[in-house]
């Protein structure tokens, strides 16, 4: 180990922090509010970028830290406070299961994935296996989001979850891909978040909503 004694505890603090962020993005009824732990989670994953760039001296992922702190916390969230505006959207989050319920899943979820990844003794990452099982868990409750979101705009939101949690995988676990990789994979995240919203103008426009469950009727 090459960094400072007190980053590494500085580390798990930030990775609990973004474990409570994502529990709360799950809970949350209301629209904007789940934007801006979206935006909160972003900035944590930058946070622990930084310092793993920092406590391992690998300066090319500070390039990914910047990425993050600028396409996932500020980009991104302006792309979703626009297009709420723009399409008057309902700022309360409809979901198929109450909020204590969903608390009770993820919680569930969360405890999966520490057990889960406790039991893979072979995983030996070279900062600690607690990242692992913060990645594993935010990309459960990044699913769960999308399974139990009634509304297109808070399943992209589940989607962006998702792609966070690998992301924190593999920054926490290889340090990061290669330079140019991550630039691709940033932009594609971004483009996908561009071209997602188009897809919501275009589901507003033909259903008059952003209801999915009007996409059954659909089925032929």
């Amino acid at each position: 180990m090459t960094g400072a004694a007190w980053m590494l505890p500085a580390l798990h603090f930030v990775a609990m922090l973004l474990l409570v962020t994502s529990l709360a993005l799950i809970v949350s009824p209301q629209l904007f509010a789940c934007i801006r732990f979206y935006a909160l989670h972003s900035f944590l994953l930058a946070l622990i970028t930084t310092g793993t760039a920092l406590y391992h001296r690998v300066p090319h992922v500070l390039i990914a830290a910047v990425l993050t702190l600028v396409l996932k916390t500020i980009v991104i969230p302006q792309i979703f406070y626009r297009m709420i505006r723009r399409l008057g959207i309902r700022r309360d989050v409809e979901t198929y299961l109450n909020i204590p319920l969903s608390l009770i899943f993820s919680t569930l979820l969360v405890f999966i994935s520490f057990y889960g990844v406790g039991n893979l003794r072979a995983i030996k990452p070279p900062l600690s296996q607690e990242f692992v099982s913060i990645a594993v868990a935010t990309l459960f409750l990044g699913m769960f989001m999308m399974t139990t979101r009634k509304k297109a705009l808070t399943q992209v939101l589940g989607l962006l979850l998702i792609e966070n949690g690998l992301f924190l995988l593999g920054v926490t676990t290889t340090f990061g891909m290669p330079l140019l990789v991550e630039i691709g994979i940033f932009f594609d995240v971004l483009v996908g978040a561009i071209i997602m919203g188009v897809f919501v103008f275009k589901i507003r426009g033909a259903f008059e909503g952003l209801d999915m469950d009007q996409l059954t009727m659909l089925k032929g």
